[in-house]
């Protein structure tokens, strides 16, 4: 957690913010240190506390992988920023937290992201995107776990090389129903590649070939698992997980992301 709180110029952002007295103790971890956050802080201190190391991790990484320099007050300026954004996303009636929730899991399970399809009468939803760029061929998929309320409760993320759009695609529904093998109830895998979801349903001639073998390896899982369905949902359902897989392939990805999932779902 140093180059979240401890080093020198986060430090600073978090002094121009007034935040320093919410620093984790150096022992603890970040799980134990934002779940006891929850409990005793107000929704507002909590969505300034998230922008806050939501803002400083985009500025780390700008500077180790882009040579972008951030200084702390401009740093301080742009978490702000996105904390107003939040409780204005709020009070449009975007979400509804709780005192001391922000839109995090609860044990009542009422809070849902407008990003996530809804679960319908599945047990889990698995969402998942692929995201490439040609110039590198490099790609990477990023798939979100919700469970029958809506909530992001897994995900996984994963760089890799590719040649193409829909090869990445498929990659991203093969670990997708790879995940959602592991757990035998009723669950749906959900893309926005409305050409390979048709596909699984095609005769193999029809497959594209670019990823033949990666739509032989899906079908042979889900012929095992039958309470396993692929399906199509529109894009603006689909938000997160290409989300996750457009930071993931750019390395941007934050280390604990999805613990902070059902706040930056609703801004997508």
């Amino acid at each position: 957690m140093h180059c979240l709180f401890y080093c020198p110029k986060a430090c600073e952002t978090w002094s121009r913010l007034g935040l320093v007295d919410f620093f984790p103790a150096a022992d603890s971890s970040f799980a134990d240190w934002f779940f006891n956050l929850r409990d005793r802080s107000s929704t507002d201190q909590i969505c300034k506390i998230v922008c806050t190391m939501w803002n400083v991790w985009i500025a780390r990484n700008g500077m180790v992988f882009e040579g972008k320099v951030f200084s702390p007050p401009t740093v301080a300026i742009l978490a702000d920023r996105d904390s107003q954004r939040v409780k204005e996303a709020w009070t449009s009636g975007t979400t509804s937290p709780s005192s001391g929730s922000v839109g995090l899991p609860s044990q009542s399970g009422s809070s849902r992201s407008t990003t996530l399809s809804p679960p319908g009468p599945y047990s889990k939803v698995v969402h998942c995107d692929g995201s490439f760029v040609s110039d590198a061929q490099v790609a990477a998929y990023g798939i979100a776990i919700a469970n029958s309320h809506g909530q992001v409760i897994d995900g996984k993320a994963e760089r890799f090389f590719c040649s193409s759009p829909i090869q990445a695609e498929a990659v991203a529904i093969l670990n997708a129903v790879i995940l959602a093998a592991l757990d035998p109830v009723p669950t749906c895998v959900r893309s926005d590649c409305q050409r390979l979801t048709i596909a699984l349903t095609q005769d193999p001639s029809l497959w594209p070939w670019q990823c033949r073998a990666t739509l032989a390896r899906i079908v042979s899982i889900l012929c095992v698992s039958p309470w396993i369905v692929v399906e199509f949902v529109p894009r603006r359902f689909n938000a997160f997980a290409d989300w996750i897989a457009r930071n993931a392939r750019l390395d941007l990805l934050p280390p604990e992301w999805i613990v902070i999932a059902d706040l930056v779902a609703p801004l997508l």
